[in-house]
């Protein structure tokens, strides 16, 4: 990731949001979690999309609140990270927080040390305090598959289809938990190319009712635009997100064919239409 631009600074995070900076963080970010050699802090026991979104939502919660400069994105993405893993929690920081320290430090080529990264990390923790507890959209869309149904491929397609959308500056106006019933639902529209599901009786109306959304003004809406994020990011080779979605674990589901956009009344209809049957 390269960061040789001016030294600007950035009075809002808003500021970054709405132009290309935030999605080429948060793409290396993503390579980062994903990269190989990593420490066992950081592939070890945690659920990696856990950390990943964790770390995602650190960083929009940090930069929505504090003025950085450009050159700090990578030590700020960094940090966020250390400071999902939990390593930095406490006093007592141990052999696994050193290394994966040295490890965040080593992959940003220089542009900052081990203990620049436990500084930042720590401004991040106090920083943020509470809020970071606050779920995200993977927390809430495990939590909708789990009652609607699911299967490895559809659960893989959902994934794809949050980690585009957060990546995505235009859907920081959704609720994370309105990004993950989109997912839940356009999942379950790929079923001719491949992608099964769990029959589960009244599926839509037990995700209404577990989401507590407005269907017409914030579920709707969001599903629409995700569904035409999908299509526009199809065959983009060079995003991460893209190419990490195309590896075999994860079904390939980024190749696969987007569905026609539609809009968000199709969705209001499909979504309160037979649901004591569906």
């Amino acid at each position: 990731l390269e960061m040789d631009l001016p030294r600007q600074r950035l009075s809002a995070w808003e500021r970054l949001a709405n132009g290309r900076m935030r999605a080429v963080l948060f793409d290396w970010i993503s390579q980062v979690h994903t990269g190989g050699h990593a420490p066992v802090a950081l592939d070890g026991d945690m659920d990696p999309q856990d950390l990943l979104f964790r770390t995602f939502s650190y960083i929009d919660a940090y930069y929505s609140a504090h003025s950085v400069w450009r050159s700090e994105l990578q030590l700020t993405g960094v940090a966020c990270t250390l400071a999902a893993t939990g390593l930095q929690d406490g006093e007592e920081q141990g052999e696994d927080h050193a290394e994966l320290s040295a490890w965040l430090a080593f992959v940003t080529e220089g542009s900052c040390t081990a203990d620049d990264v436990c500084e930042a990390a720590r401004r991040v923790h106090k920083a943020l305090g509470f809020e970071m507890h606050k779920p995200t959209a993977y927390t809430f869309l495990r939590r909708y598959l789990r009652k609607t149904g699911w299967t490895q491929e559809s659960f893989s397609l959902a994934n794809y289809l949050i980690e585009l959308a957060v990546v995505d500056a235009n859907f920081c106006k959704f609720r994370p938990q309105a990004i993950a019933a989109a997912a839940t639902v356009l999942s379950r529209q790929y079923l001719a190319q491949g992608i099964g599901f769990q029959q589960i009786p009244c599926w839509k109306a037990k995700l209404l009712r577990a989401a507590q959304l407005d269907l017409r003004q914030e579920l709707a809406p969001c599903a629409a635009a995700m569904s035409h994020l999908h299509a526009a990011e199809h065959g983009r080779t060079h995003r991460f997100v893209n190419k990490k979605y195309e590896w075999q674990r994860l079904h390939v589901v980024s190749k696969l064919q987007p569905n026609a956009p539609a809009d968000a009344a199709y969705f209001v209809n499909y979504l309160e239409g037979d649901t004591v049957a569906s």
